[in-house]
Formats: structure tokens, C-alpha cells, sequence
């Protein structure tokens, strides 16, 4: 399979890609002069190139065609997530990415177990958005979703309340009456996924009164990690993408 690269400015003609990509082409993917590339500009756009020089920090390509392509989900979805230990936030990032994802917040949610402030939080943040970048990559979209810094839900209430209808808020709960499947869906999705240790009262009501619809993903409870990739599965499911 051919490596693909974002490149942010993708036009047909010759370019020198940056260190980092440089590096991980020539030292990493060992790639040699001739070989062919995929680049894509994280804006729905892709290219085909050819590698036409290689050093150890330097690699130069020649783009041969640009062309718009439809792979992204019909779906907007925004994953707000709440904060999780180990690396399970970046599995969750990684897996979001792959399922399709547009935007995931990461959310300091009242109980959540990871703590993150100032340049902690700016370099995971920053380290969580190289994920997305890498995990976009890999499977093959052409857009790289946004990696929002985090937010309390005070902040994502706020601005999910001045945004645009119509739209549609769920938060999940495995005790909800309602399924996802069953939840009438408009415009983008706002899905809120709660921290391991569950949503304290006071979130349950403030997402209540904010519009947001309790949902359930089947019969059983899942760990945090798992509740956003089951959910956007779902979701692409009644999208018609599987």
C-alpha cells in the first residue's frame, strides 16, 4: 500500500516535504527514489506524487494529479469526551478518527479520574491531535478532525446552545429509555460520552436542560472507551455507510 502524507499545500509540481515527514519516509519507510505517494491536504482534497529525491531529512515529490474526494461521513458528528486515564483517550481519539469523527472535545467532566492544566494540557492536547493526524492517515480520509482544547460542560453547553439549528445532542446512558437507533437525528450530532466514574447529578441536569436527549447503545454498560466507537458505529450504520 502506498504511504500517505498530509500535506497542506497540494498542488500539482514539485515539492520538498518537512523534516519530519522527510525522516520517517527515508529512514523509517526506507523510501527509495521513483516510488509512488498518496498526499492529502486534510481539506478533502487528494494527490497522487512520485518521489524524485531522497535524503535523510529531505525528500522532494512531484505531484501529478489533485483531485476532490468524497470519503468523509454524511454524519457531522462533534465527540465530546470526557477525560480518561492511561491511553485510553488515545485509543479513543485514534479509533473516533478512523470512524469518521469531525471534531472531538475532550472534556474535564466532574469525575473524571485525569487531571490536565496548563502546558500538561497543551502538550496532550497537541499530542492527541498528531494521533488524528497519523490515524487519518492510515485509513484513508481526506480531512483530519479537529482536536478541541479542553473544556469544562459549562464551555461545551455554551457553545453547543449558540450554535446553528437545526441540530442534534445526545448524551449516553445505559439506562436511557431510549436507544440511538431510535433518536430522531438532524443536522449535526453533538455525542457527549461521560467519564468512568458515570455523570454526577448536577451534569445529568444541566445536560437535560440544555437540550440534551439521553440515549442508551444496547442493553449493557460500556467502559468510556468503548461508548464513543460504538456509538459513531451505530450512527454510520444509519448513514448507510456499512
Amino acid at each position: 500500500m502506498q504511504p500517505r502524507i498530509l500535506f497542506q499545500t497540494l498542488a500539482i509540481g514539485e515539492h520538498r516535504l518537512d523534516a519530519q515527514t522527510s525522516h520517517h519516509l527515508a529512514v523509517v519507510l526506507r523510501a527509495q527514489a521513483g516510488q509512488l505517494v498518496t498526499l492529502f491536504d486534510g481539506q478533502g482534497h487528494e494527490g497522487q506524487a512520485k518521489i524524485t529525491a531522497v535524503q535523510r531529512s529531505e525528500v522532494t515529490v512531484c505531484v501529478t494529479a489533485v483531485e476532490h474526494v468524497l470519503r468523509e461521513s454524511p454524519l457531522a458528528i462533534t465527540v465530546v469526551q470526557s477525560l480518561c486515564t492511561g491511553d485510553k483517550m488515545d485509543w479513543v481519539i485514534q479509533k473516533a478518527t478512523e470512524l469518521g469523527a469531525a471534531v472531538i472535545v475532550p472534556l474535564a467532566a466532574a469525575r473524571s479520574v485525569l487531571k490536565l492544566e496548563g502546558v500538561r494540557a497543551t502538550k496532550r492536547v497537541a499530542h492527541w491531535a498528531a494521533i488524528a493526524q497519523a490515524a487519518s492517515a492510515q485509513s484513508g480520509r481526506t480531512r483530519v478532525p479537529r482536536i478541541r482544547p479542553i473544556q469544562t460542560l459549562h464551555e461545551v453547553l455554551d457553545e453547543w446552545r449558540r450554535s446553528p439549528s437545526p441540530k442534534t445532542a445526545v448524551h449516553l446512558d445505559p439506562f436511557a429509555a431510549q436507544g440511538l437507533s431510535e433518536a430522531q437525528i438532524s443536522g449535526p450530532i453533538t455525542l457527549m460520552i461521560g467519564p468512568e466514574a458515570g455523570w454526577s447529578d448536577d451534569e445529568e441536569v444541566l445536560m437535560q436542560r440544555a437540550g440534551f436527549r439521553a440515549v442508551r447503545c444496547g442493553p449493557r454498560i460500556l467502559r468510556t472507551e468503548t461508548a464513543a466507537l460504538v456509538a459513531l458505529t451505530a450512527l454510520a450504520i444509519r448513514a448507510g455507510e456499512f
